[in-house]
């Protein structure tokens, strides 16, 4: 049976809230993209040590893992460190100080929660089990061998005997503090596609003596979105983009030789890929009819990311003792992706949504003005450390 942790961990956290904000503001002042956040990895390594929590660095590249407690059984608590190429235009004193590079995404708010759970585990160590918690590089990306931060972690041994994993992610259309979680698919898998359409180039004058790939191009890229409206079910997601295209030159009165088109595919059935992939190649026939050829590679990258159970039902109990029924909703299937996914297909997992919602206006993931409402920081922290300490309680 399980002894549900009582709100006192959340006012714990609300006492810390003032830390938490200063962890966020310092990390997103200093972001950095993935594969290069060492100082982020340095700083959280620092700020554990002056808790007096050991840890190892440098797992998978920059991460931080560190452990709490006693015990043989291990339930992990991931979060993301990295950020994004983005220019960040909010006017605030914690505003990014490397130009070009923004937390856009709330993974600086990620890590000061981890750290913000580390500092309440600290106070209230589980003693029949240990919580791993694991500072996570590079989400947004991936490297020369496809690999992205959660995979390098897992081969570096960061998630060795873990029996459970948990995670989260703030959400800016949700009210600030809530919490929404739902079992089963939460979001998607998200596979990429390039594409070389090869004609012949010509003189834009006699377009005759050319195979015009940009023509190709354009009744390939219609003829996609046909993917999704008559060849998949109206009942299972699926969202094809094509998010750029670039010919072999860029003049007025050049036929060009090639255009290549790249793009992603988000779905949540493995089912779904392959039909995607299949009717791709069909819709590719279009060059050979027209004369030209092509070049096509499909990849398969994150699967959607799944819930758990039984991990999501103590979510929702932990939510609701430290929250209040008013706090807590279902979450909707998201078409997002997040490298968590190769965490819950191994492990029992659970990935949940913390609203952040600013009161003046949302501000959108991914985007130059994103920011959040710093009060869902202590909210997050007890919702990683009580869910944790809930979970090693569990008979």
């Amino acid at each position: 049976m399980t002894k549900i942790q009582t709100i006192d961990m959340y006012e714990e956290a609300c006492s810390l809230q003032s830390r938490i904000s200063d962890f966020r503001r310092h990390i997103h002042s200093h972001p950095e993209l993935s594969f290069q956040e060492t100082r982020t990895g340095l700083y959280v390594a620092e700020k554990l040590k002056e808790a007096g929590i050991s840890c190892r660095k440098e797992v998978g590249g920059a991460g931080v893992v560190a452990e709490i407690g006693k015990g043989d059984r291990v339930f992990a608590i991931r979060v993301d460190m990295d950020a994004l190429p983005i220019k960040e235009t909010n006017a605030v004193q914690y505003c990014s100080k490397n130009d070009g590079v923004m937390h856009a995404c709330g993974h600086d708010a990620h890590t000061a929660m981890g750290l913000g759970a580390a500092l309440l585990l600290k106070k209230t160590p589980p003693t029949n089990g240990r919580v791993r918690i694991v500072f996570q590089p590079a989400e947004e990306d991936t490297n020369h061998n496809g690999k992205s931060g959660a995979t390098l972690m897992m081969e570096d041994g960061a998630f060795d005997n873990v029996s459970g994993v948990l995670s989260l992610h703030v959400f800016p259309d949700l009210s600030s503090g809530s919490i929404a979680v739902r079992s089963g698919p939460v979001l998607a898998a998200c596979d990429k596609f390039e594409i070389k359409i090869k004609g012949r180039g010509s003189h834009g004058a006699y377009p005759e003596f050319g195979l015009d790939p940009v023509v190709m191009s354009a009744q390939i890229v219609q003829a996609i979105q046909t993917i999704v409206s008559r060849k998949n079910s109206a009942l299972e997601p699926l969202v094809i983009t094509i998010g750029g295209i670039r010919s072999s030159t860029y003049a007025p009165n050049i036929i060009s030789d090639y255009v290549e088109l790249t793009g992603t595919v988000r779905h949540f059935y493995a089912h779904t890929r392959s039909m995607v992939k299949k009717e791709l190649e069909q819709v590719l026939g279009i060059a050979t009819t027209l004369g030209g050829s092509f070049d096509f590679k499909y990849i398969e990258e994150n699967p959607p990311v799944s819930n758990d159970p039984g991990i999501t039902a103590l979510v929702e109990e932990t939510a609701l003792t430290l929250l209040g029924n008013d706090k807590i909703q279902a979450a909707e299937m998201q078409m997002g992706g997040d490298d968590f996914s190769f965490l819950s297909e191994k492990f029992p997992a659970c990935y949940f949504f913390l609203g952040a919602m600013l009161k003046d206006s949302p501000r959108k993931l991914h985007t130059e003005t994103f920011d959040i409402d710093e009060n869902c920081l202590p909210v997050g922290s007890a919702m990683l450390a009580s869910t944790a300490l809930n979970y090693l309680k569990r008979d």
